[in-house]
């Protein structure tokens, strides 16, 4: 893309806007502090994606609807349902805590602690909350590049429901379904999905053979008043897949018909609340569990069975008093992961607890400026204990109605997953956590424009090591601390524009990283240098109509093979058909680009999705 391009485009993004931003009533987060809170309760932003944002665009994975935020990139390796990779400030997805109705969906048994995005279907999700910058000081280890916090539907007052239709390319087809009930003192909630495709291959080419994908969803939840001060909510939510994949390493590459995976993940949590005044207490207990078997093939090693299988028990204790001028919480936690990983029958296991306590503030020095202070202090019985923090300030001008500043500085850590731990290449060595030290400065104006710099530099980042004999041939290998310091900087950009007139809403953000490289000063890999994305929303009383396109710059995978410089576009149309019954259209890539965000691996070509709706 010449630089007349680059200027074009960042001129367009300039006059731009979210129509969220405008039109959004106001909106609880708890990705904050562990408690409810306004948007402008914290120093950090935080970008919320709506229920509305998800059906319009049409996006069937939480994967597909993040990676159109500001700071945050998706790779796959393949179509709908196969391996997903995701990067939020050049930090790799193990750097990013996902929850679900609070429940930890970092499956400890994966390679960096991840959780997997791919299997996180969107249908019944109210709200996701981003918050991107360390959060450690809150949320403890998997939290130092950013917290993804998805909220589940909930019953409104008397009985609700819906059902939905999805048909598409590739033979991809689903239902969906909801039934919600709330009085006085009960309520209740039952989603269900089903999502089945035929899919691409994921080896390139995308038409070599299917490799198809199942999800099949379930999420409860069920909540009791006792009264105006103590409540209490019982939530489970379980994910089924069977997917068809390509196995890198069999020689039948793309037409390999063996590999196939199956997962199964299970959350529940107790929750109970109390108020009394402007004292706030919460109790919860939880438990993950998380098992994933891969069937593979190769011409060295044969047909093998991998299962990898982890649970987590979470308990926590959260004390808030709001004052005049502010918020102080107080929270202790305790955690117990274990994982095992069997390979053909041969187990190998690793597991560990986690003891913290952390208090925050949030206090109000003016109306217009607020001071952010979170400190933490995290015990384990397997590795070095830490002490996180964050510091941060947020003034609005009031000189200049509209202009505010905001810094943060923080420190972070990421504990080995149970998978690193099980795997480590020098076993009587214990793996230490990784730490994380980082600031970001932010500048906006109104809606119109907001700027935001990064900076974070890892120490004891934890990677894989190859090892070798004496005559060159590879023996093994296995996770080490790495020494010298890994360093992530860029800057982001977010525009957003309204013309009430004719009802047409504008929305820009871009994402340069100046530097995403190792503890040798060499690049990182499948980070984009540079990434616009850009949509065009027109309302009606009655329908929607958006085109949105995403470009993705210079990029390079394992063996600087470049896998950048493209430009993505899709249509969505939606229409109110009567009160009850809604029709969604999406099209993607419209104009059938061929590119790969993982070298060797397919991805969709031109396709189109239609959605319709009853609801009651």
């Amino acid at each position: 893309m010449n630089n007349t391009i680059k200027l074009s485009m960042a001129a367009s993004m300039l006059l731009t806007i979210a129509v969220n931003a405008v039109e959004l009533e106001p909106i609880t987060v708890t990705s904050i502090n562990k408690t409810e809170n306004s948007l402008e309760d914290s120093t950090s932003a935080v970008t919320v994606i709506t229920a509305e944002d998800l059906e319009e665009n049409g996006y069937k994975s939480v994967a597909e609807a993040i990676n159109t935020i500001a700071g945050i990139s998706v790779t796959n390796s393949g179509g709908l349902g196969q391996q997903t990779s995701f990067f939020v400030r050049g930090a790799d997805s193990g750097k990013v805590l996902v929850l679900l109705d609070g429940m930890r969906l970092n499956d400890p048994s994966t390679t960096n602690g991840t959780a997997l995005l791919d299997s996180l279907t969107t249908e019944n999700i109210q709200q996701i909350e981003i918050i991107k910058g360390g959060m450690s000081s809150i949320w403890g280890t998997n939290a130092s590049a950013g917290v993804i916090n998805i909220i589940t539907k909930t019953p409104e007052k008397g009985t609700h429901g819906s059902l939905s239709l999805l048909y598409g390319s590739y033979r991809t087809q689903g239902i969906d379904a909801d039934i919600g009930y709330k009085d006085e003192k009960l309520s209740a909630q039952l989603l269900a999905s089903y999502l089945d495709t035929e899919g691409i291959s994921a080896l390139a080419p995308r038409e070599a053979e299917k490799d198809g994908y199942t999800n099949k969803s379930l999420n409860f939840k069920l909540g009791y008043l006792f009264d105006e001060n103590n409540k209490i909510q019982l939530s489970y939510n379980r994910i089924k897949t069977e997917t068809d994949y390509d196995d890198a390493w069999s020689a039948a590459q793309a037409e390999d018909d063996y590999s196939h995976a199956d997962s199964d993940q299970e959350n529940i949590a107790l929750q109970y609340d109390y108020r009394s005044g402007d004292y706030h207490t919460n109790f919860y207990a939880s438990q993950g569990k998380y098992e994933r078997t891969y069937y593979t093939t190769s011409e060295f090693y044969g047909d093998a069975v991998n299962v990898y299988e982890a649970k987590l028990k979470e308990f926590g204790l959260i004390n808030s008093y709001e004052y005049a001028k502010g918020k102080a919480v107080l929270g202790l936690e305790y955690k117990d992961i274990d994982g095992v990983n069997t390979y053909n029958g041969w187990p190998t296991q690793a597991d560990y607890t986690n003891k913290a306590v952390y208090l925050s503030n949030l206090y109000r020095v003016t109306p217009e400026t607020q001071i952010e202070t979170n400190i933490r202090y995290d015990k384990f019985d397997q590795f070095e204990n830490k002490v996180t923090f964050k510091a941060g300030v947020k003034h609005d001008s009031q000189n200049l109605p509209g202009f505010g500043v905001g810094a943060n500085y923080y420190t972070s850590y990421d504990a080995p997953s149970a998978y690193q731990l099980a795997t480590q290449s020098v076993p009587e060595t214990l793996l230490k956590p990784s730490y994380t030290k980082g600031y970001e400065i932010s500048v906006h104006f109104k809606e119109l424009l907001a700027v935001t710099y990064f900076d974070n530099k890892v120490e004891d980042s934890i990677d894989w090591v190859s090892q070798y004999d004496s005559n060159g041939t590879y023996i093994g290998g296995g996770y080490t601390n790495i020494d010298g310091t890994s360093h992530f900087r860029g800057v982001e950009v977010e525009s957003h524009y309204r013309l009430e007139t004719i009802n047409l809403y504008l929305t820009a953000n871009y994402t340069h990283l100046f530097e995403a490289t190792k503890e040798d000063d060499s690049d990182l890999p499948r980070r984009p240098k540079d990434t616009l994305n850009l949509s065009v929303n027109y309302y009606t009383d009655s329908s929607s109509y958006g085109v949105t396109a995403q470009y993705i710059g210079d990029r390079t995978d394992l063996g600087n093979i470049s896998t950048g410089n493209y430009t993505l576009w899709n249509l969505n149309y939606t229409r109110d058909l009567t009160e009850e019954i809604k029709l969604t259209l999406n099209a993607k890539n419209i104009f059938d680009k061929a590119y790969q965000s993982v070298y060797g691996y397919a991805t969709e070509g031109r396709a189109v999705y239609a959605k319709i709706r009853y609801s009651f």
